[in-house]
């Protein structure tokens, strides 16, 4: 359910692509606010991105890639 509520991926990678173009005019203008601004777009974007994807892996565990286990006891 609150899957939905979470920006769709495109919007999370603009945001970041966006943070680093602020960062970087941040470092050519030399203006230590916007440099700032960019690095904190970029850890925000970081930060949906994990969780969108735990958020995501919660409401489907059906989507984890990895093998499953067996587990055995061992026979002595």
């Amino acid at each position: 359910m609150f899957a939905a509520a979470l920006p769709p991926v495109p919007v999370i990678l603009a945001l970041m692509g966006f943070g680093v173009i602020v960062a970087i005019a941040g470092h050519i203008t030399k203006f230590r606010g916007l440099v700032i601004t960019g690095l904190a777009l970029v850890f925000l974007a970081t930060a949906g991105m994990l969780i969108g994807g735990f958020v995501a892996y919660e409401d489907d565990p059906s989507s984890d890639p990895r093998k499953e286990r067996v587990y055995q006891e061992p026979a002595f």
